[in-house]
């Protein structure tokens, strides 16, 4: 069993780099984070290598050395001993490529979620190898229908009037203090949700989760909320709780594509690639302007080998085509 604390130490001290994917505001902000991203990445993909006990020590040894083992043979190690996901795979070969078109000053805006997709799933992938007794209690959890998309609900009827019999200076009172708390909690809670999103973004997880957490106290229908707690639990591999967050987030919005979006990746990571395709297609119905849904979806296609991930490429909007390595050839 690996230490995951410890082959993702790399990835913990790149959070300001990792932040910088969604605060960039120039070309050369971007490339920086890229690269700095891509150095984290290649670091933990050769610490995960090292801590692997059951690895040859011809691996083990030369794990550490981009000299002796380069990237795509340390990726095909890892991925001969299962020590990370076709998907995984592939993705990290993206992020390289972004890395040098960062390093030649040349970088795309979908680099940065590529980066954000490489170190969310290499998070949860290494704490899926730490951790194989949670991945099972979240395969019982989802095998009793935890993830079962549920029916929209029903709002229940509206409240009958009441206070007919005060008097209007007192309900108009009433209805002014009202407003007043009501405007004061909204701005508490939108303060909230600004920092705890500020220490997501930096890799503070705990403190994103008590403010996360903090914001639905105050709504507890708040859908954003409840997709940051689901993510920050697919990093850390609580794979049942990142279900129900986002079984009460489908709940509440079933037709938001951030939902979809956020259900494709939890399948897939717990191996149901057939369902997360499904939801990453919802996601693309959704909303095709969002280049997200199209990486996904591509993404997972290739991962099982369809051909329909060259029909869905030739079908993309051109910054998703870039990002993949351009349209594929006439059929």
């Amino acid at each position: 069993m690996i230490d995951p604390s410890r082959v993702l130490e790399p990835l913990d001290e790149a959070g300001d780099a990792i932040g910088r994917l969604r605060d960039y505001r120039t070309p050369e902000q971007l490339a920086d984070a890229v690269r700095a991203v891509w150095q984290a990445v290649e670091r933990t993909l050769r610490l995960l290598l090292r801590s692997d006990r059951d690895a040859p020590d011809a691996l083990r040894l030369t794990a550490l050395s981009p000299t002796e083992l380069p990237t795509d043979r340390l990726v095909r190690a890892l991925r001969e001993r299962d020590r990370i996901s076709i998907e995984l795979g592939g993705l990290v070969s993206e992020l390289e490529r972004a890395a040098r078109r960062a390093e030649a000053g040349q970088p795309r805006a979908a680099d940065a979620d590529l980066a954000q997709a490489v170190v969310d799933r290499l998070r949860a992938e290494v704490h899926a190898l730490g951790e194989e007794p949670v991945r099972e209690v979240a395969h019982q959890a989802v095998s009793q229908r935890a993830l079962d998309e549920p029916a929209t609900p029903v709002p229940p009827p509206a409240r009958q009037r009441r206070g007919l019999l005060v008097g209007v200076a007192v309900a108009v009172a009433a209805l002014v203090l009202v407003f007043l708390v009501i405007g004061r909690l909204a701005d508490g809670t939108a303060d909230a949700m600004d920092e705890a999103v500020a220490d997501f973004r930096a890799g503070r997880l705990a403190e994103a989760e008590a403010g996360f957490r903090t914001v639905l106290e105050r709504d507890p229908e708040n859908v954003t909320a409840l997709l940051y707690l689901a993510r920050i639990h697919r990093r850390e591999n609580r794979l049942e709780a990142a279900a129900d967050r986002l079984r009460e987030a489908a709940a509440l919005a079933p037709e938001d594509a951030d939902v979809r979006r956020e259900l494709g990746h939890l399948f897939i990571q717990l191996g149901r690639a057939e369902e997360g395709i499904r939801q990453y297609r919802r996601a693309v119905e959704l909303a095709p302007e969002q280049a997200a849904n199209w990486l996904a979806l591509i993404r997972a296609l290739r991962a099982i080998g369809s051909p329909e991930a060259d029909e869905w490429l030739r079908r993309a909007p051109a910054e998703v085509q870039a990002a993949l390595g351009g349209p594929p050839a006439p059929a």
